[in-house]
C-alpha cells in the first residue's frame, strides 16, 4: 500500500470517527428495539448495509468546497484515490460486520442457549455481507459520477435500495438455511462451494466498479 493510499485511509477514519455519535445513536436504538423482538441477524445486516453507505460521505465531504481541486493539488494519483475508497468501503463495511456479528452470537448463547445454533447464525447473516458489498460497488461509481448537484437524489435511491435490502434479509434469514440447502443440492454443490462462488462474483464486481470509477474520475475535470 503507498504512503498515499495509507494518508487517505486515515483521512476518511478520522471523518468517520467525528460522524460516530450518529451512527452509535442509530445502532444503540436498534440494538434495543431488537434485543425486544431477538431479531439479532436482522441486526447484523443492518450494520453491514449502514456501514456500507457510510463510504459516501467521505466522497461528498471530498468534493465539498471544491475538495477535488485541492486534494489532486498534493502527491495523490486519481487512480489512488479511487483504490482507496474500495479499500476503506471494504474494510469499513467487513470489521463492523464481523464484530457485530459476534458480538449478536455471544448475546444469543447468552439469552437463548438450548436453542443456540451456531451453522444455523452463520448462515442466517450470509446474505448480509454480499448485499452490503453490491451497494458498495454500485454506489461508488455513481457518488463519482453525479458527484454532490445530485447527491439527494442518487441519497433517496440508496435508501430505497437499502431498504429493500434490509427487508429480503428480514424475509429470508428464517428461510435461508433450507435455501442453501436446495440451492445446494439442485446444483450439485456444497455450502462451501457456493460461498467461494458468491466471493469470487463479489470480487470480479469490485474489479469491474474499480475499472468503471477509474474511468470516470480521470474524465473529470476539478
Amino acid at each position: 500500500m503507498s504512503k498515499s493510499v495509507k494518508g487517505l485511509v486515515l483521512k476518511d477514519i478520522k471523518l468517520i470517527i467525528s460522524q460516530m455519535k450518529l451512527l452509535f445513536v442509530l445502532m444503540v436504538v436498534w440494538a434495543i428495539f431488537l434485543a425486544g423482538s431477538m431479531r439479532m441477524t436482522f441486526f447484523v445486516g443492518y450494520v453491514a448495509i449502514l456501514c456500507s453507505f457510510l463510504t459516501l460521505s467521505t466522497v461528498n465531504f471530498d468534493e465539498a468546497e471544491n475538495g477535488f481541486a485541492y486534494l489532486f493539488t498534493l502527491p495523490i494519483s486519481r487512480k489512488d484515490y479511487v483504490f482507496e475508497k474500495y479499500l476503506f468501503g471494504f474494510l469499513l463495511t467487513t470489521v463492523p460486520y464481523v464484530v457485530i456479528a459476534a458480538l449478536s452470537w455471544a448475546a444469543l448463547v447468552i439469552w437463548q442457549a438450548a436453542e443456540a445454533n451456531l451453522v444455523e447464525y452463520i448462515v442466517s447473516i450470509s446474505l448480509s455481507l454480499p448485499a452490503a458489498y453490491f451497494l458498495l460497488v454500485l454506489e461508488i461509481p455513481l457518488q463519482i459520477k453525479f458527484g454532490q448537484q445530485k447527491s439527494r437524489i442518487l441519497t433517496v435511491v440508496m435508501v430505497g435500495c437499502m431498504s429493500a435490502c434490509l427487508g429480503v434479509i428480514a424475509m429470508l434469514s428464517e428461510l435461508l438455511g433450507s435455501a442453501v440447502e436446495t440451492v445446494s443440492s439442485f446444483m450439485g454443490l456444497g455450502a462451501g462451494m457456493l460461498a467461494l462462488i458468491t466471493a469470487g462474483i463479489i470480487a470480479v464486481l469490485f474489479v469491474l466498479s474499480y475499472k468503471i470509477s477509474c474511468k470516470i474520475i480521470e474524465k473529470k475535470e476539478f
